[in-house]
C-alpha cells in the first residue's frame, strides 16, 4: 500500500500540488462521499458504489479498482471496521472521521481531490490525529484563576486520551508562570515519567533562532537581504543557482531548495563539527524553481543559513547560537546534543510505525529516525522553560533590535503563507501570534512556541509524540491567550 506510507513530506508535497483545487471540489455530496467511503471500507461489495460514484476517471487510470480493493481492504483488517462520524473540509481534501471498532478509536480516512474533476476523489491517505476537544475553546477575556483551569481542562483532554505526552508552560505578559504541567512518559526503559525541565528534541524550532543569527549580520551591516549566497559561499557547486538566490529566499523558503532527508548524497549519521559540512549533499542540484517564484518548506534553505553564518563570522553555527541566543535569553539547558547519546533530562520519542497508518499499536522509540546531531536547520534540544524565556526575549529586543524582530516575525511577501522570515505567524482572534513549532508524522517529536506579539503571553507546548498530536493541543491555547489581555 504505497500511497498510505507516505511520509509527511510527501504528503504535504502532494497538497501543495493540489493548491490550485477549491475547498468546494468536494463539497458537494462531502457526507454522501464520506458514508460511501466508510461503507466501501467495511463491505468489499460497497467498493464498486464509491468508485463510481466519487472517484474520477483519471485516479482509477493511475490506480485501478484492485488498489482501492487492497488499500480499503487492509483498513478493514487492521480496524475491524469502522463508523463513519462526520466530514471536514479542507483546501484540497475532505477528512473523513471515522471510529474504529476494534480499537474504538477516533481517525481520519483523508480524500484528496481531484483538480481536473470537481467532486471526485483523486486518492486516500489515512492519518493519525487526536481527538477534537469536544467543549468551547475560551475565547474571551477571563480572570487568571480561569484561564488557568481552562488551560488545564484542554490539556487534560489530550494527556487522559493519551494523546499528548509532554509539558505546557504559559507565561503571562509580567512574566509569572500561569501554568505549567508535565504529563506523559520520558522514557519507558527507565521508566521515568516526563518532568518540567526535561529537554525535548524541539525539531524546526532551530529555524528561528537561525533567523535571528542572521537578522544580527544584517543589522551589522555584514549583509543584507538581497546579499546572493555566491557572495558569501563563493565554492557553492551550482554557480548559476547561488547567483540567483538571495538571503531573503533563504529564510521565506522561496530559494527552491529541498528537503534534505532525501538527497541522495545524505548521511544522517556522518559526523560533522560544522553546518557548512552538510552542503555537498545537495549544493549541486538545481533549484526545484527559479528562486522568488514560489515557495516551497525546506530544510536546505536554512542548512544554507547555517553556513553563511559560519562564513560571515568564522565561528561555527553552535556557537554563535550559544552566544547570540542562549546566553542572552537565559536559556541554560538548551543545545545541540548528539542524537544517540545520553545527557540529564533526555526525553525520548515515541511515534506510531510507518506501517501504522492509523494510529493503532503501540508507538515505539523513535532512535531509528534521529540523525547524528541537530544543526541550523533544526534538531535541537530545548525545555519549556528556556523557550518561554527565548520568545519573550526576543519580543523584548534582547536578542533583535524591536524594529527588526517585528519585521522579521511579520508575514513575509512571497513566503509561505502564515510564514515570515524564519518564524511562523498566524493571525488569531485580531492579533498575531509568532514563533515556530516543529516535528512531523511519524517522527515521535512535536513541539509549538509562540508569544503573542501584541500583548506578550508566551506559551510552550513540547512533546515526544508524533505530530499533530501537541500541534493540535497548542491551536487551542492560541485562541485562549490571544484573547487575554
Amino acid at each position: 500500500m504505497p500511497e498510505l506510507n507516505l511520509d509527511r513530506r510527501r504528503l504535504l508535497t502532494a497538497a501543495a500540488a493540489l493548491t490550485l483545487t477549491p475547498a468546494a471540489a468536494l463539497a458537494r455530496t462531502p457526507e454522501a462521499m464520506g458514508r460511501a467511503l466508510a461503507a466501501a471500507v467495511n463491505e468489499p461489495t460497497a467498493l464498486d458504489a464509491f468508485l463510481d460514484g466519487f472517484v474520477s476517471q483519471q485516479a482509477l487510470a493511475r490506480r485501478p479498482a484492485a488498489w482501492w480493493r487492497e488499500t480499503l481492504g487492509a483498513v478493514r483488517a487492521a480496524t475491524g471496521g469502522v463508523d463513519f462520524l462526520g466530514v471536514r473540509e479542507g483546501a484540497a481534501e475532505s477528512l473523513v472521521r471515522i471510529r474504529t471498532r476494534r480499537q474504538g478509536l477516533e481517525r481520519d480516512l483523508v480524500a484528496v481531490a481531484d483538480r481536473r474533476t470537481p467532486g471526485k476523489v483523486w486518492t486516500l491517505f489515512a492519518i493519525a490525529r487526536p481527538t477534537p476537544y469536544d467543549a468551547a475553546v475560551l475565547d474571551r477575556p477571563v480572570p487568571r484563576a480561569d484561564l488557568r483551569a481552562a488551560i488545564d481542562r484542554r490539556v487534560r483532554f489530550a494527556a487522559d486520551r493519551d494523546e499528548f505526552s509532554g509539558v505546557v508552560r504559559v507565561v503571562a505578559p509580567d512574566g509569572r508562570a500561569v501554568y505549567q504541567r508535565a504529563f506523559g512518559v520520558a522514557d519507558r526503559q527507565r521508566g521515568a515519567a516526563v518532568a518540567a525541565d526535561d529537554r525535548f528534541q524541539i525539531g524546526s524550532a532551530d529555524k528561528s533562532f537561525t533567523a535571528i543569527l542572521i537578522g544580527r549580520l544584517i543589522e551589522a551591516r555584514k549583509l543584507t537581504l538581497d546579499t546572493r549566497l555566491i557572495e558569501v559561499l563563493p565554492l557553492w557547486e551550482n554557480r548559476a543557482a547561488a547567483e540567483a538566490i538571495s538571503i531573503r529566499h533563504l529564510l521565506t523558503h522561496s530559494a527552491g531548495l529541498g528537503d534534505l532527508w532525501s538527497r541522495p548524497g545524505y548521511d544522517k549519521l556522518k559526523p560533522y563539527a560544522r553546518v557548512a559540512e552538510l552542503l555537498p549533499s545537495f549544493w549541486g542540484a538545481d533549484p526545484a524553481f527559479a528562486p522568488g517564484t514560489r515557495s516551497a518548506y525546506s530544510n536546505e534553505g536554512f542548512v544554507a543559513l547555517g553556513a553563511v553564518v559560519e562564513a560571515v563570522t568564522g565561528e561555527t553555527w553552535y556557537d554563535q547560537l550559544r552566544r547570540r541566543v542562549y546566553r542572552p535569553a537565559g536559556m541554560a539547558r538548551s543545545g545541540h546534543f548528539l542524537a544517540r547519546s545520553d545527557f540529564d533530562g533526555k526525553v525520548v520519542g515515541y511515534r506510531y510505525p510507518h506501517d501504522d497508518v492509523l494510529g493503532l499499536s503501540a508507538r515505539q522509540p523513535n532512535h531509528d529516525f534521529l540523525g547524528y546531531r541537530g544543526n541550523s536547520c533544526g534538531g535541537g534540544y530545548s525545555t519549556v522553560g528556556d523557550m518561554t524565556a527565548y520568545l519573550r526575549a526576543l519580543r523584548g529586543g534582547k536578542l533583535l533590535p524591536k524594529a527588526r524582530a517585528d519585521a522579521m516575525t511579520a508575514a513575509a511577501e512571497g513566503g509561505l503563507p502564515d510564514y515570515g522570515m524564519g518564524f511562523q505567524y498566524v493571525a488569531v482572534g485580531g492579533r498575531t501570534v509568532r514563533g515556530h513549532g516543529g516535528g512531523g508524522e511519524k517522527s515521535g517529536i512535536d513541539g509549538d512556541s509562540w508569544i503573542v506579539w501584541e500583548t506578550g503571553w508566551a506559551c510552550s507546548v513540547l512533546g515526544n509524540y508524533d505530530s499533530p498530536f501537541a500541534s493540535a493541543l497548542s491551536a487551542d491555547l492560541k485562541v485562549m491567550l490571544a484573547a487575554q489581555a
